[in-house]
């Protein structure tokens, strides 16, 4: 899930329990998803770029199997934890978690099978230019697919921790909205995967709710990116910022969370 500044590690890593408490509502549903676009087969070789606690590495290991290999690579040490945690649960050791920035991370031979990367690259500190690295890792014919969220995905949920958080403070320009835009369209992500140097890129678009409670809203708003937007704030100042927002999601009646996500995958010529 994360890459780029440590910072951004740093934040994924310190909610790493409470992100995971999200795996089998959110995070893992979006994991397999994206496998399931990508579509790893036995042997083959995978990089799980931005893995977190390994949602979509996980199904990408049951689909290569024994004979294939997956690198799933991070800089959230907490996330990489709990996913090698997973990974022995279920005996899969051709799967293995590595703490690196993931554009620097070293490629042997021809490349990778397949390139995935699951609501990550907005994160990263140049988009373009660090997905291109990405993108560089693939051997010759193999693939790409990136997840990201759609436009309008979490917005009830989103907007009531931001009008929470300006209760307290400024919010500071946060890039990764930025990214994200450009590409949050079946046809805006396309054209970016076109632009890439990906041929024939196709998109697959999903859409599901799950139950959301004020308090599981807080554990998601804590135990995700959103999380840097309480970066300094005293401990007096995050609980007013949790009585808030907990009661703006009550008072909405937002009962569910509206995830919208869209997998893009092209192939690659090296």
């Amino acid at each position: 899930m994360t890459t780029g500044a440590n910072t951004v590690g740093d934040v994924f890593s310190a909610g790493a329990e409470e992100f995971h408490l999200w795996s089998g509502a959110l995070w893992d549903p979006v994991g397999a998803a994206t496998a399931a676009v990508a579509a790893p087969t036995a042997g083959e070789s995978v990089l799980d770029a931005c893995c977190g606690a390994g949602a979509s590495a996980l199904p990408a290991a049951r689909a290569v199997g024994p004979a294939g290999r997956v690198d799933a690579v991070d800089l959230a040490a907490g996330l990489l934890s709990i996913g090698e945690r997973r990974a022995r649960e279920e005996g899969l050791d051709h799967l293995r978690f590595h703490r690196h920035d993931v554009t620097s991370w070293p490629v042997t031979g021809d490349g990778y099978d397949l390139v995935q990367c699951a609501l990550g690259v907005f994160f990263f500190p140049d988009m373009d230019r660090d997905t291109a690295a990405l993108t560089r890792k693939v051997r010759p014919g193999g693939r790409f697919v990136v997840t990201v969220w759609e436009k309008g995905a979490l917005d009830g949920w989103q907007s009531a921790l931001r009008e929470a958080v300006l209760m307290e403070r400024d919010l500071p320009h946060r890039p990764q909205r930025d990214q994200l835009a450009r590409i949050d369209t079946a046809d805006t992500l396309a054209a970016w995967l076109q632009d890439l140097g990906g041929s024939v890129p196709r998109v697959v678009r999903r859409q599901f709710d799950t139950p959301l409670s004020p308090a599981t809203a807080w554990t998601l708003a804590t135990g995700s990116g959103t999380r840097g937007m309480l970066t300094g704030l005293s401990p007096a100042a995050v609980e007013r910022v949790r009585a808030e927002f907990t009661a703006r999601i009550a008072a909405a009646g937002v009962t569910d969370l509206d995830v919208r996500i869209l997998t893009g995958t092209a192939s690659f010529t090296g």
